[in-house]
């Protein structure tokens, strides 16, 4: 059976769409960069607009206000996040939180997840965000919620659960917290402090032999868990 050709309307409208996603991409895109460059006060509509190549009025139509853009801007980054841990976390996430998991096997998991979290922070793919998520670690505000909520908090929850049984912290106490935060930050000051790095390493920029390096040797750092 022959199926009927579309219309022309139906090639028009099909168009339109296309034309209509990808403006909203472009913004979301110069949002990112622009509220991560300049801060969300300083950012005006006007300057989205131009970045985005799209007209003044595209903001309202798409997102009604500015700081519903920074929101979208924000939840497409904790999308990517969530994109890029969430496979070793549906992996694993059976385990990490089986109330039968012994010390070895918490670091054993640990190594894993972190290996992800490492090629993220550390690759080309969050040089365009990272500004902004830097912003919000310093000026928090409801985007923050969301960077963590869609995005890190789930990796940060699975960090200090995994890391309380490797280390025989009591879990959820504050020393179980802070020491899972040092293993994250171990990971963080090669994206906070980029160009101290790469001034240390006398580098441009880190390869994959040196993300290779760094990732061998935090899991280094987190197999010392078991001599406490």
């Amino acid at each position: 059976m022959t199926r009927p050709k579309k219309r022309p309307m139906d090639n028009e409208s099909e168009s339109s769409d296309a034309r209509s996603i990808a403006t909203r991409q472009r913004l979301v895109d110069a949002a990112i960069d622009l509220f991560g460059k300049f801060g969300y006060e300083a950012t005006s509509t006007r300057a989205l607009a131009e970045a985005a190549d799209a007209n003044l009025s595209a903001i309202p139509y798409h997102f009604g206000a500015k700081q519903t853009l920074h929101l979208a801007a924000a939840q497409h980054i904790a999308d990517m996040i969530a994109r890029t841990i969430g496979p070793v976390m549906e992996t694993f996430e059976h385990e990490i939180y089986d109330d039968t998991l012994s010390r070895a096997r918490a670091i054993a998991l640990l190594q894993e997840i972190f290996t992800p979290f490492i090629a993220m922070l550390t690759g080309e793919q969050s040089d365009k965000w990272a500004q902004f998520i830097l912003r919000e670690q310093a000026s928090p505000s409801a985007a923050f919620d969301i960077l963590y909520e869609h995005g890190s908090g789930r990796f940060v929850r699975a960090v200090t659960h995994l890391t309380a049984i490797a280390a025989r912290d009591e879990p959820g106490s504050k020393r179980a917290r802070l020491r899972a935060l040092s293993l994250i930050g171990q990971v963080f000051v090669f994206r906070t402090a980029r160009a101290l790095t790469l001034r240390t390493l006398e580098t441009k920029k880190l390869d994959q032999g040196d993300i290779a390096l760094l990732t061998t040797l935090i899991r280094e750092n987190i197999r010392l868990l078991g001599a406490l």
